[in-house]
């Protein structure tokens, strides 16, 4: 693996874990969405899982573990068709609900990748986050920001979003799209993934 690989790993899961955010229990007169990542997205097929996805998904389980409302929690790789993995993949897709309801989607969605400042910040890990900016989030409503996370010459772009119950993001690690092109793949994802409970 590859010093770029590593410290993407490391800076995809912190991303990935930062989305268990302040949520608050039970709130039933809310409208309610489930996820369901799709088997295609963008062109590119779902990769097959190799360890550093299954790592990904296990660091979501071990932080849910023992939580009083749980979050439900997919994680995706997009690729060509035969791609095997994390770094085979283009595209790496998050998507999580929860029965309790997310009060700030404008503080979570910030809040996935390090927490707004116009001087950057960083992730839990330490690694760094600039360019934050926040964009339309489109029919869904919600909140949807976008940031360059990891070392100098390590970068990639992510989208985070939130709404009620639901929050997300979607990873760049081919860095073949503008900001702009991963803005919009961003709201195309929620339309395909998010569905009313």
């Amino acid at each position: 693996m590859t010093r770029k690989q590593v410290g993407a790993a490391s800076a995809c899961l912190a991303v990935l874990l930062a989305g268990y955010l302040a949520i608050r229990s039970v709130d039933s007169g809310a409208a309610r969405h489930e996820v369901a990542l799709p088997t295609d997205f963008a062109g590119l097929t779902r990769v097959a899982d190799d360890q550093e996805l299954a790592t990904l998904r296990t660091g979501y389980a071990q932080q849910n573990t023992g939580r009083y409302v749980p979050w439900h929690t997919q994680v995706q790789g997009y690729g060509q068709p035969g791609a095997t993995g994390l770094w085979d993949s283009e595209l790496v897709a998050v998507a999580m609900d929860t029965e309790g309801s997310v009060p700030d989607a404008a503080q979570a969605a910030t809040k996935m990748l390090g927490g707004y400042s116009p001087d950057g910040s960083s992730l839990a890990d330490g690694t760094p986050v600039n360019d934050m900016q926040t964009y339309p989030p489109g029919p869904l409503k919600g909140a949807l920001a976008c940031a360059t996370v990891g070392e100098p010459g390590e970068e990639y772009d992510v989208c985070a979003w939130a709404d009620g119950n639901t929050m997300g993001n979607l990873s760049d690690l081919a860095g073949t799209l503008t900001r702009d092109q991963l803005v919009d793949r961003t709201r195309e994802l929620r339309a395909l993934t998010e569905r009313s409970a």
